[in-house]
């Protein structure tokens, strides 16, 4: 198995940022793209290991121009940053400790962690160098306090940016989000997922490579035209759970021997992608669009079953070539009503042919066809005149492949049904409810999520309660039937600074 890459890169941000603390000019920080939106309800899960992805669904940000109300840089970076005085490299930080006790209700004492004490942290450190040079740190650290030896520590990120006038250049570990729909993203292919911190809400785990991006004039139809490049020579399995744990894939087949998976090796690891996307204006529509074309190892791997005494499978790696694009529209009220103008149209559709690394113990998979087609209609003024309530119906589609690696794939023919309401209060309260339903098997899944702060106690303290039920099929019609009942409820304090 591979060895984490990120220490020499963090090495160099680290050393770069305390050389250049007492040598460079006091320069603004300058915005950056985000990096990794907080995970939505079922954030990408399951589908990077099986075929897909929950992801977060966030609409793109417009870069502001210059404003005169920006008296000085603590308003330009916004009151969640913190200007560090005397050290002109680090420009901002931000981060928060949470402790989150889980406990599953049901199919208990199987020899598996029945409960969990979950303590995460996470920081982010903007760094500024020269005017062209930006660096970013996201260290992390997610233990589980009644497990030791359930740990993690690799950075999510660690990257260097160059910036030019028309296109930027970044190198190191980086997090990537392409999704458009909300539930399964079939043309997010970038990152590998932490399936061990949590099955159905896994975070995206850095990927180390380069990435190139050029800027394009906008024109009366496409505007804000981008073209970005991406080179990841390293290959390595997603994290997995532990065997310990109630997603374990240990038993399911046999004892599962991660270290002994098939991997690529030499010039077979490269990643290699291209991904243009635009703003769309028409007169019926304006619509965000994506297209992408990527080679490489796939990063949700098969697996082949061990010949020899006992029953045991590993995890196999694949490649696939993948050509898909997105697409997010609203419609123009002065053309086609204000009925279709309240609602936002969202599609994905993506095209996988995979291939065979020299040496595989397993035949090439099937090629498929994912597709997912959503729609959100949002609702003000409900309880308050300030909250507003999203509802989001989503379909999910998958043909062409009959073969154990797309049985692996449970999100394959799903209804996503997903409301999430926002006070928009002092307390930023919220209340989010998503319902999956497999309509080729009788399963379905149900999380509910409840945040607030609790400035009664402190300003920057956030109470997150959150529930997970499972209704299971068998295993030969669900994914899910593999293991136990995983129903769950959770309750976390989140200290943000």
């Amino acid at each position: 198995m591979h060895s984490p890459a990120w220490p020499p890169l963090l090495v160099c941000v680290m050393t770069l940022a305390l050389a250049g603390g007492a040598a460079a000019q006091d320069i603004p920080a300058a915005d950056d793209e985000g990096t990794e939106n907080e995970a939505d309800l079922f954030d990408d899960g399951l589908d990077d290991l099986l075929g897909g992805g929950w992801a977060d669904d966030e609409p793109p940000v417009d870069e502001q121009g210059d404003s005169d109300d920006f008296d000085d840089l603590d308003a330009l970076l916004g009151e969640t940053s913190d200007r560090i005085e005397g050290d002109p490299v680090l420009t901002s930080w931000k981060g928060f400790i949470e402790l989150r006790p889980q406990a599953y209700w049901a199919d208990r004492h199987q020899g598996l962690n029945d409960d969990r004490l979950m303590l995460e942290a996470e920081f982010e450190f903007d760094y500024r160098f020269s005017e062209q040079l930006s660096g970013y740190f996201r260290p992390r650290l997610f233990t589980d306090l009644r497990n030791k030896d359930h740990a993690r520590t690799e950075p999510y990120e660690a990257y260097l940016t160059w910036t030019a006038e028309h296109w930027d250049l970044r190198a190191g570990q980086f997090v990537e989000n392409w999704g458009i729909v909300d539930t399964v993203n079939p043309i997010d292919v970038i990152n590998r997922r932490d399936l061990g911190t949590d099955f159905l809400d896994p975070d995206r785990l850095g990927e180390l490579g380069l990435r190139y991006r050029t800027f394009a004039e906008s024109g009366d139809i496409w505007g804000e035209p981008t073209f970005s490049f991406y080179v990841l020579p390293d290959f390595r399995f997603p994290n997995f759970p532990d065997d310990d744990g109630r997603f374990s894939f240990d038993g399911l087949a046999g004892s599962f021997l991660e270290n002994d998976g098939f991997e690529p090796d030499g010039h077979e690891e490269v990643f290699a992608a291209a991904r243009f996307n635009a703003t769309l204006e028409t007169a019926p529509f304006n619509a965000d669009v994506q297209l992408l074309a990527a080679r490489g190892p796939e990063r949700s791997p098969t697996i082949a079953f061990v010949a020899g005494p006992g029953s045991s499978v590993i995890p196999v790696a694949y490649g696939a070539t993948t050509l898909g694009g997105g697409l997010r529209a609203v419609a123009n009220e002065d053309v086609l009503g204000h009925f279709l103008a309240s609602l936002t149209f969202k599609l994905e559709i993506a095209h996988k042919s995979p291939f065979r690394f020299s040496g595989s113990p397993v035949p090439t998979p099937d090629s498929y066809t994912t597709y997912v087609l959503g729609i959100d209609r949002t609702f003000y003024g409900l309880t308050s005149d300030q909250d507003q309530l999203t509802v989001t119906v989503e379909y999910i589609e998958e043909t062409g492949a009959h073969d154990l690696t797309a049985m692996l794939r449970p999100l394959s023919s799903d209804v996503v049904l997903r409301t999430f309401w926002e006070a928009n209060d002092f307390d930023r309260t919220s209340l989010e409810l998503r319902v999956v339903e497999d309509t080729d098997a009788s399963e379905r899944i149900a999380e509910l999520i409840y945040e607030t702060q609790l400035r009664n106690i402190d300003e920057d303290l956030k109470l997150i309660f959150a529930v997970q039920a499972f209704d299971r099929a068998t295993q030969a019609s669900g994914g899910f039937g593999f293991f136990p009942d995983n129903s769950s409820v959770a309750v976390g304090l989140r200290w943000e600074f």
